[in-house]
């Protein structure tokens, strides 16, 4: 589990995360797959108000594995499954003592501040990126 993923995140559930049959919902599996996106990604190209770019999700797609409960602390597993000129691509696994509840993959661009369209890295972001593939 570990090698496969060289970030980690990790989340306390809450009460708020579980749905009327007392499982974590969809929406929060979501919120949780944002906070190890968005930690795998300041780590590379600092926090969002710093960054010479913005970011902007294009795609995500989550594999609902298993239910998850309350209590519980998630484990996010991140690392980059592709680099490209102005987007990265990131694959994730969601665990709850050890069982992984979820998969996802997100494609994240990165965009010129004024235009608002994409915009290619700076080479120190791909390089960064890279060593967390």
């Amino acid at each position: 589990m570990s090698a496969e993923f060289p970030f980690w995140t990790e989340e306390k559930l809450r009460i708020q995360d579980t749905d009327l049959n007392g499982h974590v919902n969809n929406a929060s599996i979501a919120a949780l797959c944002e906070a190890g996106r968005g930690e795998i990604i300041s780590a590379v190209a600092g926090i969002p108000r710093e960054r010479p770019l913005a970011s902007a999700l294009r795609r995500v797609t989550i594999e609902y594995l298993a239910e998850a409960h309350y209590p519980g602390l998630v484990r996010i597993g991140s690392r980059i499954a592709k680099v490209g000129n102005s987007s990265i691509t990131i694959a994730q696994s969601l665990f709850v003592e050890g069982r992984c509840f979820a998969t996802a993959e997100s494609v994240i661009v990165f965009t010129d501040r004024v235009t608002r369209r994409p915009a290619p890295m700076p080479d120190a972001w791909r390089e960064g990126y890279a060593k967390l593939a």
